[in-house]
Protein backbone atom coordinates (compact mmCIF):
# COMPACT_ATOMS: atom_id res chain seq x y z
CA UNK A 1 0.00 0.00 0.00
CA UNK A 2 1.69 3.30 -0.84
CA UNK A 3 1.06 6.83 0.89
CA UNK A 4 -1.73 8.34 -1.14
CA UNK A 5 -3.60 5.25 -1.39
CA UNK A 6 -3.64 4.89 2.59
CA UNK A 7 -4.53 8.23 2.54
CA UNK A 8 -7.69 7.98 -0.24
CA UNK A 9 -8.91 5.17 2.18
CA UNK A 10 -9.26 7.14 4.87
CA UNK A 11 -10.58 10.32 2.95
CA UNK A 12 -13.41 7.80 1.60
CA UNK A 13 -13.93 7.22 4.84
CA UNK A 14 -14.49 10.98 5.75
CA UNK A 15 -11.22 11.47 7.63
CA UNK A 16 -10.83 15.50 6.88
CA UNK A 17 -6.75 15.42 7.64
CA UNK A 18 -6.55 12.20 5.53
CA UNK A 19 -3.40 12.73 4.10
CA UNK A 20 -1.69 13.79 7.62
CA UNK A 21 -3.06 10.94 9.21
CA UNK A 22 -1.79 8.47 6.78
CA UNK A 23 1.91 10.10 7.14
CA UNK A 24 1.72 9.63 10.94
CA UNK A 25 0.71 5.74 10.58
CA UNK A 26 3.18 5.03 7.99
CA UNK A 27 5.89 6.81 10.47
CA UNK A 28 4.66 5.36 13.22
CA UNK A 29 4.57 1.60 11.88
CA UNK A 30 6.37 1.50 9.54
CA UNK A 31 9.39 3.38 10.56
CA UNK A 32 9.26 6.11 7.58
CA UNK A 33 11.47 9.45 8.39
CA UNK A 34 9.36 12.67 8.20
CA UNK A 35 11.87 13.49 4.66
CA UNK A 36 11.05 9.84 2.84
CA UNK A 37 6.94 11.51 3.55
CA UNK A 38 6.95 14.55 1.84
CA UNK A 39 7.80 14.90 -1.82
CA UNK A 40 6.89 11.22 -2.70
CA UNK A 41 4.73 8.51 -2.84
CA UNK A 42 6.33 5.49 -0.71
CA UNK A 43 4.58 2.09 0.05
CA UNK A 44 4.53 -0.63 2.67
CA UNK A 45 3.74 -4.09 2.79
CA UNK A 46 0.34 -4.70 3.09
CA UNK A 47 0.32 -7.15 5.64
CA UNK A 48 2.28 -4.37 7.47
CA UNK A 49 0.06 -1.48 7.45
CA UNK A 50 -3.17 -2.31 5.83
CA UNK A 51 -4.82 -3.67 9.72
CA UNK A 52 -3.65 0.16 11.11
CA UNK A 53 -5.45 2.07 8.27
CA UNK A 54 -8.17 -0.10 7.88
CA UNK A 55 -8.86 0.53 12.04
CA UNK A 56 -8.65 4.00 11.41
CA UNK A 57 -10.92 3.74 8.43
CA UNK A 58 -13.46 2.70 10.47
CA UNK A 59 -13.17 6.19 12.54
CA UNK A 60 -11.26 4.48 16.02
CA UNK A 61 -9.34 7.36 17.02
CA UNK A 62 -5.34 7.15 16.03
CA UNK A 63 -4.46 7.74 20.30
CA UNK A 64 -5.76 3.84 20.49
CA UNK A 65 -4.42 2.89 17.54
CA UNK A 66 -1.11 4.15 18.64
CA UNK A 67 -1.56 3.20 21.58
CA UNK A 68 -0.17 6.11 23.60
CA UNK A 69 -0.71 10.04 22.84
CA UNK A 70 1.00 13.36 23.66
CA UNK A 71 -0.38 15.68 26.28
CA UNK A 72 1.30 18.20 27.89
CA UNK A 73 4.61 18.06 28.34
CA UNK A 74 4.44 14.22 28.51
CA UNK A 75 3.44 11.45 25.98
CA UNK A 76 0.86 8.94 27.60
CA UNK A 77 -0.55 5.37 27.53
CA UNK A 78 -4.11 4.84 26.38
CA UNK A 79 -6.53 2.25 25.57
CA UNK A 80 -10.50 1.99 25.52
CA UNK A 81 -10.41 1.91 28.99
CA UNK A 82 -9.88 5.85 29.43
CA UNK A 83 -10.67 9.25 27.67
CA UNK A 84 -7.68 10.42 25.12
CA UNK A 85 -5.88 12.86 26.44
CA UNK A 86 -6.96 16.32 24.87
CA UNK A 87 -5.35 19.71 24.69
CA UNK A 88 -8.22 21.78 25.97
CA UNK A 89 -7.91 19.46 29.21
CA UNK A 90 -4.20 21.48 28.97
CA UNK A 91 -5.87 24.16 30.69
CA UNK A 92 -6.94 22.91 33.71
CA UNK A 93 -3.03 21.17 33.89
CA UNK A 94 -1.21 24.36 33.59
CA UNK A 95 -3.14 26.47 36.02
CA UNK A 96 -1.99 23.83 38.68
CA UNK A 97 1.23 23.62 37.69
CA UNK A 98 1.35 27.61 38.01
CA UNK A 99 -0.35 27.84 41.26
CA UNK A 100 -0.06 25.20 43.55
CA UNK A 101 2.68 25.34 46.24
CA UNK A 102 5.85 23.62 46.69
CA UNK A 103 5.02 20.33 48.35
CA UNK A 104 1.53 20.66 48.01
CA UNK A 105 -1.27 17.61 48.22
CA UNK A 106 -3.75 17.46 45.71
CA UNK A 107 -6.17 15.06 44.36
CA UNK A 108 -7.72 14.38 40.99
CA UNK A 109 -11.05 12.55 40.36
CA UNK A 110 -12.49 10.58 37.67
CA UNK A 111 -8.08 10.60 36.44
CA UNK A 112 -8.67 7.74 33.60
CA UNK A 113 -5.01 7.66 32.17
CA UNK A 114 -4.41 9.78 35.02
CA UNK A 115 -3.08 12.55 33.02
CA UNK A 116 -3.85 15.22 34.60
CA UNK A 117 -2.45 14.54 37.93
CA UNK A 118 0.61 13.22 36.44
CA UNK A 119 1.90 15.82 34.41
CA UNK A 120 0.94 18.33 37.47
CA UNK A 121 3.28 15.92 39.10
CA UNK A 122 6.17 15.90 36.63
CA UNK A 123 6.12 19.58 36.53
CA UNK A 124 6.40 20.83 40.04
CA UNK A 125 8.33 20.54 42.82
CA UNK A 126 7.44 18.02 46.05
CA UNK A 127 4.33 17.69 45.10
CA UNK A 128 1.97 14.41 45.77
CA UNK A 129 -1.25 13.34 44.61
CA UNK A 130 -4.30 11.18 45.43
CA UNK A 131 -5.66 9.90 41.80
CA UNK A 132 -9.51 8.15 41.93
CA UNK A 133 -11.13 6.72 39.77
CA UNK A 134 -14.34 4.27 39.28
CA UNK A 135 -13.06 2.14 36.78
CA UNK A 136 -10.11 -0.35 37.61
CA UNK A 137 -9.26 -0.62 34.00
CA UNK A 138 -8.76 3.13 33.70
CA UNK A 139 -6.94 2.52 37.23
CA UNK A 140 -4.39 -0.10 35.95
CA UNK A 141 -3.46 2.61 32.41
CA UNK A 142 -2.95 5.49 34.99
CA UNK A 143 -0.48 3.09 37.21
CA UNK A 144 1.28 2.12 34.22
CA UNK A 145 1.69 5.60 32.97
CA UNK A 146 3.15 6.64 36.64
CA UNK A 147 5.97 4.03 36.29
CA UNK A 148 6.22 5.00 32.69
CA UNK A 149 7.04 8.74 34.04
CA UNK A 150 9.10 7.50 37.39
CA UNK A 151 6.25 9.23 39.59
CA UNK A 152 4.66 5.85 41.65
CA UNK A 153 6.16 7.12 44.69
CA UNK A 154 4.44 10.24 44.65
CA UNK A 155 0.73 9.04 43.84
CA UNK A 156 -1.61 6.95 45.53
CA UNK A 157 -3.85 5.08 43.49
CA UNK A 158 -7.35 4.80 44.40
CA UNK A 159 -10.55 2.86 43.26
CA UNK A 160 -13.60 4.83 44.04
CA UNK A 161 -16.73 6.26 43.35
CA UNK A 162 -15.99 10.13 43.68
CA UNK A 163 -19.79 10.50 44.10
CA UNK A 164 -19.89 8.64 47.04
CA UNK A 165 -20.36 10.25 50.39
CA UNK A 166 -17.49 7.63 52.27
CA UNK A 167 -15.25 8.86 49.32
CA UNK A 168 -15.98 12.31 50.63
CA UNK A 169 -15.46 11.33 54.20
CA UNK A 170 -12.01 9.72 53.53
CA UNK A 171 -10.79 12.94 51.51
CA UNK A 172 -12.07 14.96 54.72
CA UNK A 173 -9.86 13.18 56.68
CA UNK A 174 -6.95 12.49 55.12
CA UNK A 175 -6.97 16.57 53.99
CA UNK A 176 -7.20 19.27 54.05
CA UNK A 177 -5.88 19.07 50.65
CA UNK A 178 -4.13 22.24 48.33
CA UNK A 179 -6.44 21.26 45.93
CA UNK A 180 -8.58 19.07 43.83
CA UNK A 181 -8.77 18.84 40.22
CA UNK A 182 -11.16 16.95 37.96
CA UNK A 183 -11.93 16.30 34.62
CA UNK A 184 -16.15 14.99 35.24
CA UNK A 185 -18.58 13.67 32.93
CA UNK A 186 -19.98 17.06 31.99
CA UNK A 187 -22.20 16.49 28.69
CA UNK A 188 -25.36 15.97 28.15
CA UNK A 189 -26.93 13.07 27.16
CA UNK A 190 -28.68 14.11 24.07
CA UNK A 191 -25.72 16.30 22.68
CA UNK A 192 -23.34 12.89 23.40
CA UNK A 193 -25.55 11.08 20.60
CA UNK A 194 -24.89 13.81 18.04
CA UNK A 195 -21.06 13.71 18.63
CA UNK A 196 -18.33 12.83 16.17
CA UNK A 197 -17.96 8.55 15.41
CA UNK A 198 -14.58 8.46 17.24
CA UNK A 199 -15.97 9.38 20.25
CA UNK A 200 -18.35 6.70 20.59
CA UNK A 201 -15.20 4.20 21.03
CA UNK A 202 -14.20 6.00 24.41
CA UNK A 203 -15.94 4.74 27.66
CA UNK A 204 -19.45 6.67 27.16
CA UNK A 205 -19.48 7.13 31.44
CA UNK A 206 -16.24 9.48 30.62
CA UNK A 207 -18.29 11.53 28.43
CA UNK A 208 -22.47 11.60 30.26
CA UNK A 209 -22.95 13.69 32.96
CA UNK A 210 -26.66 13.51 33.79
CA UNK A 211 -29.21 16.94 33.40
CA UNK A 212 -27.53 19.57 31.87
CA UNK A 213 -24.04 17.62 32.32
CA UNK A 214 -23.98 19.63 36.01
CA UNK A 215 -24.44 16.48 38.03
CA UNK A 216 -21.27 16.14 39.40
CA UNK A 217 -20.43 19.09 39.89
CA UNK A 218 -23.98 19.58 41.70
CA UNK A 219 -22.64 17.01 44.37
CA UNK A 220 -18.83 17.57 44.49
CA UNK A 221 -18.61 21.23 45.05
CA UNK A 222 -20.23 20.94 48.23
CA UNK A 223 -18.67 17.86 49.22
CA UNK A 224 -15.10 19.00 48.39
CA UNK A 225 -15.06 22.81 49.38
CA UNK A 226 -14.86 21.55 53.33
CA UNK A 227 -11.66 19.37 52.19
CA UNK A 228 -9.56 22.32 51.00
CA UNK A 229 -6.78 24.31 52.86
CA UNK A 230 -7.67 27.87 53.27
CA UNK A 231 -6.28 29.09 50.26
CA UNK A 232 -6.86 25.83 48.29
CA UNK A 233 -9.07 25.56 45.34
CA UNK A 234 -11.17 23.40 43.47
CA UNK A 235 -10.70 23.06 39.52
CA UNK A 236 -13.04 21.35 37.07
CA UNK A 237 -13.02 21.38 33.37
CA UNK A 238 -16.66 22.29 31.91
CA UNK A 239 -18.53 22.54 28.55
CA UNK A 240 -18.51 25.79 26.62
CA UNK A 241 -22.02 26.76 27.76
CA UNK A 242 -22.14 26.10 31.19
CA UNK A 243 -20.18 28.90 31.93
CA UNK A 244 -23.01 30.73 34.14
CA UNK A 245 -24.61 27.61 35.30
CA UNK A 246 -21.09 27.24 37.01
CA UNK A 247 -21.11 30.62 38.60
CA UNK A 248 -24.39 30.14 40.09
CA UNK A 249 -23.74 26.96 41.33
CA UNK A 250 -20.45 28.57 43.09
CA UNK A 251 -22.33 31.81 44.06
CA UNK A 252 -24.62 28.74 45.79
CA UNK A 253 -22.20 26.94 47.77
CA UNK A 254 -21.01 30.44 48.99
CA UNK A 255 -17.54 31.19 46.77
CA UNK A 256 -17.34 32.77 43.19
CA UNK A 257 -15.84 30.90 40.29
CA UNK A 258 -13.26 31.99 38.24
CA UNK A 259 -14.05 30.66 34.23
CA UNK A 260 -10.32 29.95 32.10
CA UNK A 261 -11.04 30.11 28.64
CA UNK A 262 -9.38 28.06 25.68
CA UNK A 263 -8.38 29.60 22.17
CA UNK A 264 -11.06 29.58 20.55
CA UNK A 265 -12.75 31.87 23.38
CA UNK A 266 -15.01 29.13 24.91
CA UNK A 267 -14.68 28.69 28.35
CA UNK A 268 -13.31 25.95 29.67
CA UNK A 269 -12.18 25.35 33.27
CA UNK A 270 -13.99 26.90 36.62
CA UNK A 271 -11.48 27.54 39.58
CA UNK A 272 -13.44 27.83 42.76
CA UNK A 273 -11.58 28.87 46.07
CA UNK A 274 -12.69 28.30 49.03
Amino acid sequence: MTLREAAALLRDAGISDALSEARLLFSRIGGLSQAALYGSDPALDDDLILPYVRRRATREPMAYILGEWGFYRETYFVNRDVLIPREDTEILVDFAVKHLPKGARFADLCTGSGCIALSVLNNTEDTTALIADLSEGALKVARKNAERLSLSERTRIMRADVLCEDFHSYLRASGPWDAVLSNPPYIPKEVYRTLAPEIFFEPEGAFVGGEGGMAFYRILIPALLPCLKENGFLAFEIGFDQEERMRALAEENGCAARILFDLSDHARVAVLHR
